[in-house]
């Protein structure tokens, strides 16, 4: 079971004279997610022996023997230690404590085992047997069947699976299988220990604000650090822990108050390379768009999380050139509650990959929201401020985006791509309509001197048509994509007991967001692209990039983990540029639209062969199955018909199931 085998390897303990301690999740505080898996595994591998009825002992025992009755469906019963004043009839019997150096006597009433059960053990730990052998003496005082006994750990040194089967238990499993505990080391049957990925362990951590695992550290930052190597920046990391000792990080890893098990502070970082790439010769990110001057290219997407000056303020401060404020109309709007659901995976509440919103426009007076847009460029005058509006009617686009202008925004994004949209005529019913969108822009366009971005819907099957039809009128740039219209079901979501279709985002919207903006990217009339969709990491943005966009906007990654991610997507994208030797954001703009092609154009002779690794857990489970195996040698692993590419002698295996 690689989640238990994990678990005693991170939080497993040894003890002098082969004591394994696991009271951080098993015997004392106890995973209950952990002993659900352990209940499923029993189950899987008791279920054809059909036991009636589950035993365990006081008191370790009793949360798997709790959870897998669960499961089962079946009655479980825990033997008592000492003698209870309350049992009249019971069945006894004495057993010797190994942990504890001591014999303890275990009671069960004779009410609750009978000659008809068919009984399942189950327990923490087999060590030499000795808690088994109670369980038999007492299955045998009452005539009861024992078919099977279960360990979550298994001590193989200590003889008690010998000790089991020599008074006739013939259905013996063990989830963890201990082969030895020699000089404290933790050595596990059948698995190699290998050195913790630090990109899974980071995306463990909390994220704390003002972390505690910081506050003890007296040489360093490792909250920053794990947060750097979390949004893709793991070399870097290193330079908020550079002058921490080892019994700093051990200090920080024991000062983590994550939920499970701490964060492996001292293990993950230490494991990392130093930097390849001289911080001192990063380029600055600054960029062109529309025009207007951008100290970077990251820019709050018109949402939630920019809806007041206070807001924006505190983006600006973090590092974000530019905002796309909340979009503004002349409806009055009154939103659902709730109105947001996070799509999470293994239905955990951490970490989660899309995001649900029948979030609308701004729910502040349209004068409020102009007043805070003078407010943000008067205060911020270098950063970039664009007013989002959504009207019903020309003379409503004209009043909004004349209002934008006077309140000295750099530029107004028209809206035509809410999916949720309560009033007629708004939204993304607009954007699907190319006459509609190109009156509308240009209407905006006779009457500003700022510059007009439309923002396109992806529920459309044509993107390029309402965005060509915008640039005809004059836009001067596109921004793409809103959400995508979806349906999720989590009860907790309804509004008063029901449900509506409304926008996703997120990581998982990213690949449908940069389909759009390659089809924008291509179209006959070239035009300034600002890319949205599932951006959290640097990496993420540089696709956007690399297909057209000059700025990319971010929403749900900071709902989900604040303004504070602009340092890793500024530190990470300056890293990859020093890294290639680009002074200029601008460079690679677009750089990667050559390589995209219709699939009627695309190379159909290539042959790429995968190459098996023998020795991999998977190959070695193959070669448990009955299969048929026919090995080839190839002379090359990669080949275009008639002209070999990379040569390689590795042989292939091929298998076929019997």
């Amino acid at each position: 079971m690689k989640s238990l085998i994990n678990r005693i390897l991170q939080d497993g303990h040894c003890l002098d004279g082969g004591v394994l301690k696991v009271d951080r999740f098993i015997n004392h505080q106890m995973d209950p997610y952990l002993m659900k898996q352990v209940a499923v595994e029993m189950m899987n591998r008791f279920a054809e022996a059909k036991p009636t009825k589950i035993l365990t002992v006081e008191a370790s025992g009793i949360a798997p023997a709790v959870m897998l009755g669960y499961i089962m469906e079946l009655p479980v019963v825990f033997a008592k230690k000492g003698k209870p004043a309350t049992m009249s009839d019971f069945l006894m019997t004495k057993v010797q404590s190994f942990t504890k150096q001591n014999d303890y006597i275990l009671n069960i009433s004779r009410e609750y085992l009978s000659p008809d059960d068919r009984v399942l053990f189950i327990d923490d730990f087999l060590a030499f047997g000795n808690a088994g052998l109670g369980i038999i003496d007492l299955c045998k005082q009452a005539s009861a069947e024992i078919v099977g006994m279960g360990f979550i750990i298994e001590k193989k040194f200590q003889n008690g699976r010998k000790v089991l089967m020599d008074a006739g238990v013939k259905h013996i499993e063990s989830l963890a299988i201990i082969e030895s505990l020699e000089k404290n080391q933790i050595k596990i049957m059948n698995v190699k220990v290998r050195k913790v990925n630090v990109y899974e362990e980071a995306s463990r951590c909390l994220l704390c604000q003002d972390a505690p695992c910081t506050k003890v550290c007296k040489h360093g930052d490792p909250a920053r650090a794990i947060r750097a190597i979390r949004f893709d920046n793991h070399k870097p990391a290193l330079r908020w822990v550079k002058d921490c000792s080892d019994a700093d990080l051990e200090r920080a890893e024991q000062a983590c108050i994550h939920y499970n098990w701490p964060i492996r502070i001292k293990e993950m970082l230490r494991s990392i390379h130093p930097d390849d790439v001289d911080d001192s010769a990063y380029p600055a990110l600054d960029i062109d768009f529309c025009g207007i001057h951008c100290e970077n290219p990251f820019f709050l997407a018109s949402s939630a999380v920019c809806t007041n000056y206070e807001m924006v303020a505190k983006a600006f401060e973090a590092g974000w050139a530019g905002v796309f404020y909340k979009t503004i109309c002349m409806q009055e709007i009154k939103e659902v509650s709730p109105r947001f659901d996070a799509m999470h995976n293994n239905a955990t509440h951490g970490d989660f990959y899309g995001f649900r919103n029948m979030e609308q426009l701004s729910e502040n007076p349209v004068e409020k929201d102009f007043y805070d847009l003078h407010r943000l460029k008067t205060d911020y005058p270098t950063k970039v401020v664009i007013a989002s509006i959504m009207g019903q009617t020309e003379e409503e686009w004209i009043a909004l985006a004349k209002m934008a202008e006077e309140a000295g925004c750099d530029a107004v994004e028209l809206n035509f791509s809410c999916p949720q949209m309560k009033h007629e005529g708004m939204g993304s019913d607009v954007g699907q309509n190319p006459e509609l969108v190109r009156d509308f822009t240009a209407c905006v366009k006779d009457n500003v001197n700022i510059p007009v971005i439309p923002k396109m819907t992806p529920n459309i099957t044509h993107i390029a048509e309402p965005a060509e039809a915008c640039i005809k009128a004059g836009a001067d740039a596109i921004s793409a994509i809103n959400t995508i219209k979806s349906v999720t079901m989590d009860a907790d979501a309804e509004v008063a007991g029901q449900r509506t279709i409304s926008g996703y985002s997120g990581r998982a919207v990213r690949p449908i967001a940069l389909r759009h903006v390659l089809e924008l990217a291509q179209m006959p009339i070239k035009t300034e692209l600002s890319g949205i969709g599932g951006i959290e990491t640097w990496r993420d943005a540089l696709e956007f990039i690399q297909l057209g966009c000059n700025n990319v906007q971010v929403c749900t990654a900071v709902m989900q983990y604040g303004y504070r991610i602009i340092d890793d997507l500024i530190l990470g994208l300056q890293r990859y540029m020093a890294k290639r030797g680009i002074s200029h954001l601008q460079d690679i703009v677009g750089e990667q639209l050559t390589k995209f092609l219709k699939p009627d154009h695309l190379d159909r002779d290539t042959i790429i062969y995968p190459k098996f690794d023998k020795n991999s857990a998977l190959a070695a489970d193959a070669a448990k199955c009955h299969a048929t195996t026919e090995v080839i040698k190839p002379s090359f692993l990669i080949m275009t018909r008639g002209n070999p590419v990379s040569w390689g002698p590795s042989a292939w295996v091929v298998t076929s199931a019997v």
